[in-house]
């Protein structure tokens, strides 16, 4: 008996280790899906790949395979978090997905297949050795980036009077600067001049694509990069407003606003690796795929668009498939698109009006508190997710309104509770709320970026003012006199010079019984709202949230306050309501200033040191004329 019970006992503890991973007689293949951002073009080449995998015998639905999935977002430090957790499962392909992720892979893993798609060349992306070999861990589908030529020459055709295309590209990306040489090559071919400039971040494109319009370009072509992805909308609100058509290489780009492409299948490019993979996974020892050309291009292009722009496109074009799009406007003449200088000051003014909740924000905690709060980078981002979310959702405007000054204030009450309360440095709090709220920020998007084109707009509340253009300049400069008003109302009530006081002379005011604490903590609360109400109106009037649009802005309400408190000096005004439409002519002037920077041909790289340089001079003027007075 006693040995009938103990191989019972052997037979359940080896039939419960029998269940645990790692036991099963046959082995499941793992693969880490690594995605660098989240874009609708580039997920399609995810889909063909899975399905490939499905046809080729693997799948998670019939547990033949397991697939380690992450999205960095957009964020590099991310990104090669993941590559780091996929190396560490030992899985045994990693699949990457852009050109980003494919870098990221190859250069923390000799050992584990990398199969790339949506990618360049190897050679075009300096991922060879001095012998011109690349990676020998590296296979799956890249393409050489030709068809953007063609892609090119399908303008010409289409405009034949078309002379000259305008074109922003990132530096920071090889494929970009690649595309933009055969862009330039294709173009002489075709007796096309091509105008092109470097944006950095998203930030910026509004500004740099205004000076590209300013230069009288014919048509703007949206070259494959991360910033264009990411900032779709302001390139074709801008273009559509001065009747430029834009044209790209890329489905998903048509799609948004495009009006034609000829460019890769996505989703067969990601069927083509995911064939590679099956046929790997199936048998191993015949070792590891070729590199592969992607073999499936489409001529594409927006039904919607080309009917605006009086585009009659020939046979071979097919249509996109995309809903109509209902706040899409009819192009202008040439005649009425001869204002182009004056449109492109009016949206630097749109967007200083834009940005004047940001400085008056700055102002309550760099002046009033004397607290140099960096949580604005992320409180105003955070306004900008929430806003982008609840118009998706079809919230109310005035839900959305609501909750976004919640937020930003939740963000800034965070912020003076860590001060107050735990003692901790003003300033590294705000660094700590900040650092925080860009993971807060994705979490609420869910991805790194959300389009917000065809919705409903704040800014289009003036609906009697029939050009969209005036309607919004109008919605902008009513919000600004109205916060102007407000914030210079309160800063004079009893709680308004309590706040004061508070910045002022802390100990005198704590003494007569004012809870100071209370204080930092409100106004910190207050001035982050504002900043988040500013993340509300820019994400509409540029027309896409983006989890990266908040760094350094700071800077932007910095140089705000810094030119309001020059103005107000010069004229000898130092009446609350003077100092604050002091920091709102401040956004404005400082957008103004940056635009005519552009204006006048200084590169577009240089546009961050013209900022300093800027902030720095006002910040001088001051000391310069006291020093003179010596």
């Amino acid at each position: 008996m006693k040995y009938t019970n103990d191989s019972i006992v052997l037979s359940f503890l080896f039939l419960l280790i029998s269940c645990q991973p790692g036991f099963d007689k046959k082995e499941v293949p793992t693969i880490g899906f690594l995605d660098a951002f989240e874009d609708e073009t580039i997920a399609k080449a995810k889909d063909g790949f899975l399905d490939a995998l499905e046809n080729g015998g693997f799948s998670e639905k019939n547990k033949t395979l397991q697939v380690i999935y992450r999205n960095a977002q957009g964020d590099i430090p991310t990104l090669v978090q993941a590559t780091d957790y996929m190396i560490s499962q030992n899985v045994d392909v990693i699949a990457a997905n852009p050109t980003t992720s494919t870098i990221t892979a190859v250069q923390k893993t000799k050992d584990i297949p990398v199969c790339m798609m949506v990618c360049s060349h190897p050679r075009m992306i300096n991922l060879v050795d001095d012998q011109g070999r690349y990676p020998a861990n590296l296979f799956g589908v890249y393409d050489t980036q030709d068809y953007i030529g063609t892609s090119v020459e399908i303008i010409k055709s289409l405009l034949p009077k078309a002379q000259k295309i305008g074109v922003v590209y990132n530096q920071a990306e090889p494929q970009s600067a690649n595309a933009l040489k055969i862009i330039r090559n294709t173009a002489q071919k075709v007796k096309l001049d091509v105008e092109a400039l470097p944006v950095n971040a998203s930030s910026e494109t509004q500004l740099v694509v205004e000076a590209l319009i300013n230069r009288k370009i014919d048509a703007f072509f949206a070259l494959p990069d991360n910033i264009v992805f990411s900032s779709f909308e302001v390139i074709v609100k801008a273009c559509d407003r001065a009747g430029v058509p834009v044209f790209t290489s890329e489905e998903g780009l048509v799609k948004r606003g495009s009006v034609a492409a000829y460019g890769t299948d996505m989703y067969a490019w990601g069927y083509q690796a995911g064939e590679q993979v099956s046929a790997y996974l199936k048998d191993k020892s015949k070792g590891l795929p070729k590199l592969e050309k992607a073999i499936k291009h489409n001529r594409i292009y927006n039904p919607e668009v080309a009917k605006a722009y009086q585009i009659k496109m020939p046979e071979g074009f097919m249509d996109v498939k995309t809903p109509p799009q209902k706040n899409l406007r009819i192009a202008p003449t040439k005649a009425q698109n001869a204002g182009n200088s004056y449109d492109f000051y009016l949206s630097a003014l749109m967007l200083g009006l834009g940005f004047s909740a940001l400085g008056i924000g700055i102002f309550i905690s760099m002046r009033i508190f004397d607290i140099p709060d960096i949580t604005t980078d992320g409180s105003y981002t955070l306004g900008g997710s929430v806003t982008a979310v609840l118009l998706l959702q079809n919230y109310p405007i005035a839900v959305i309104i609501l909750a976004t000054l919640a937020a930003g204030a939740l963000a800034g009450i965070c912020t003076g509770l860590i001060h107050t309360k735990l003692k901790v440095n003003a300033l590294l709090a705000g660094i700590l709320v900040m650092t925080a709220l860009y993971s807060v920020n994705l979490m609420i998007m869910g991805r790194s970026n959300i389009p917000l084109l065809e919705e409903r707009n704040f800014l289009d509340i003036l609906s009697f003012i029939p050009q969209p253009f005036y309607r919004q300049l109008s919605v902008l400069l009513v919000t600004s006199i109205f916060l102007w008003l407000l914030i210079s109302y309160l800063l004079k009530t009893d709680f308004g010079l309590a706040m004061r006081a508070t910045g002022n002379s802390e100990s005198m005011i704590r003494a007569n019984g004012v809870d100071t604490n209370l204080m930092k903590i409100i106004g910190l609360g207050i001035s982050n709202a504002l900043v988040a109400l500013s993340g509300f109106l820019i994400v509409q009037y540029q027309g896409f949230a983006d989890v990266n649009m908040g760094i350094g802005i700071v800077i932007i309400g910095l140089g705000s306050v810094m030119i309001g408190e020059t103005l107000t000096g010069w004229f000898g005004l130092s009446q609350i309501q003077a100092r604050i439409l002091g920091v709102i002519l401040g956004t404005i002037l400082f957008r103004l200033i940056l635009a005519f920077t552009l204006a006048v041909g200084i590169d577009p790289n240089l546009l961050r040191l013209v900022t300093a340089l800027f902030v720095l001079l006002v910040v001088a003027i001051p000391n310069l004329r006291s020093l003179g007075r010596g």
